[in-house]
C-alpha cells in the first residue's frame, strides 16, 4: 500500500466518525472533513496542506461499503456550508479543487454516487459573484488566477464558473 492508499484508509475513519456526528443531527459536520479542521486533518505531515482528493475518495469507499444515502446528503450539506463561508481566495481554491476532483470521479466512473453538480454551481456561482470583489481585494492575482479556473471547468466539465458579476447602470 502507497502513501495515498493510507491517507485515504486515515481518511475513511475519520469519515466514519464524522457520519456518526451527522446522523446525531449535527448538519455541518461533514465541512469539518472536508476542510481538514482541528483532528481531521488528511495529511502525509503536519506541513502538508489537506489532501481534499483523499477525503473524497474516503466518502465514496465509505458510500459503497454502507450504501448509507445519509453519507451523500452529509457530503452535499459538507459542500453546500464550505460554499457558505468560503470568505477568502484560498477557501475559495480548495473548494474548487474538491468539485473538480468529484467531477473528475464522476466523469471516469470512478464514484459511488453522484452529487447535484448544478445545484452545487448555481450556489457557487451566486457566492463568488457576492464576494468577487472582496476576492479581488485580498489578492492582486486573483482574478488571473480566476480565469484559469473558469476555462479548466469549462473545458474540462462543460461547466460556467461565473466571473465577474455585471455592473448595474
Amino acid at each position: 500500500m502507497g502513501a495515498y492508499d493510507d491517507l485515504v484508509e486515515e481518511a475513511v475513519f475519520f469519515v466514519k466518525q464524522i457520519h456518526k456526528e451527522y446522523c446525531a443531527g449535527k448538519e455541518i459536520a461533514y465541512v469539518v472533513i472536508l476542510s481538514g479542521l482541528g483532528d481531521y486533518r488528511v495529511a502525509v505531515n503536519p506541513d502538508e496542506d489537506h489532501n481534499e482528493q483523499a477525503v473524497v475518495d474516503a466518502i465514496h469507499q465509505y458510500y459503497a461499503e454502507t450504501g448509507d444515502q445519509r453519507v451523500i446528503d452529509g457530503y452535499q450539506m459538507g459542500i453546500f456550508t464550505l460554499i457558505r463561508v468560503a470568505g477568502n481566495v484560498r477557501t475559495l481554491g480548495d473548494l474548487l479543487g474538491l468539485l473538480f476532483y468529484e467531477l473528475k470521479k464522476e466523469r471516469n466512473g470512478e464514484a459511488s454516487f453522484t452529487v447535484d453538480i448544478e445545484e452545487i454551481f448555481r450556489k457557487t456561482n451566486s457566492m463568488i459573484a457576492e464576494r468577487y470583489d472582496t476576492y479581488k481585494k485580498e489578492s492582486p492575482r486573483f482574478e488571473d488566477w480566476f480565469s484559469r479556473q473558469q476555462t479548466f471547468a469549462m473545458e474540462h466539465y462543460g461547466l460556467v464558473l461565473q466571473g465577474k458579476p455585471e455592473q448595474s447602470s
